[in-house]
């Protein structure tokens, strides 16, 4: 895989792994493998897996009786999780047409990715199809921007500095914030006993400039959105200010994140 994949999306993926994942991702993987009941000998399916965090994750919780695989769009991201977690069966679909066989998941799992799906209702479907007779599902998607007021702050700076376009590249990923859409989708898709969960995490960067470096550097070019050097520095002069309020002792930015756990079961 990863000799068919171009250096540069294998890069935007490492990044990603470096800057995002345990700053922001890897403290939601235990709320996840924990709603959709994954245990020893479990098979599971991670949709939209990005990097493999929350695969990785399951793979700990299946043991060797267990199965897990992750699917992505992406090829950068799955070149670099095949370079992470070779034991993982990693394949490049789209989570509205899943190339796996019917019935063959006990858990499927779906971390922060539904806001990107083409077709959420025909996601949805595709995830009922490939799961168990009393399989579960556990998606997350992050609450809206008034309840993660640190992303709220990110997007005011890119609208001040940046632009309209670069603003709305970052409220995206909050844009199911009320998780009803999700919610009827699944309900909708066939699943049972659908429910939603409020939950929290915290969430650390190194600095102000890290954070927001990993947005302007690894964010904003997936939407075509390449600043310049000096605009760059710009932006990175502006966040230490604003994200002073967040800087713990150690020169830390540490907050708090919010984020809805839709839960069911396939009857």
């Amino acid at each position: 895989m990863t000799a068919e994949v171009s250096q540069d999306l294998i890069e935007a993926g490492r990044g990603y792994e470096e800057l995002f994942v345990p700053a922001l991702f890897a403290p939601w993987t235990e709320h996840l493998v924990a709603a959709a009941h994954v245990g020893e000998g479990s098979h599971v399916l991670d949709v939209a897996c990005g990097t493999g965090v929350l695969a990785r994750r399951a793979l700990a919780k299946v043991g060797v009786a267990g199965r897990v695989v992750g699917v992505d769009p992406a090829p950068g991201m799955i070149a670099v999780a095949k370079e992470i977690e070779p034991r993982i069966q990693w394949i490049e679909c789209a989570a509205e047409n899943l190339q796996l066989e019917d019935g063959a998941f006990d858990c499927v799992v779906s971390q922060f990715g539904m806001m990107f799906f083409d077709d959420r209702p025909k996601a949805a479907e595709e995830m009922f199809r490939v799961l168990k007779k009393d399989g579960s599902l556990a998606v997350a998607v992050w609450n809206t921007l008034d309840e993660n007021p640190v992303y709220q702050d990110v997007v005011a700076l890119l609208q001040e500095h940046v632009s309209n376009r670069a603003a709305d590249a970052l409220r995206l990923p909050f844009s199911l914030g009320n998780a009803e859409e999700v919610f009827d989708c699944v309900q909708q898709a066939g699943f049972a006993g659908v429910q939603s969960a409020t939950r929290f995490e915290k969430g650390k960067f190194r600095s102000a400039r890290q954070m927001v470096e990993a947005e302007l550097r690894g964010w904003l070019p997936m939407f075509d959105i390449n600043l310049e050097e000096d605009e760059i520095e710009t932006v990175l002069a502006a966040s230490e200010k604003v994200f002073n309020k967040y800087a713990a002792h150690s020169g830390e930015i540490e907050f708090t994140t919010s984020a809805h756990i839709i839960t069911a079961q396939k009857g």
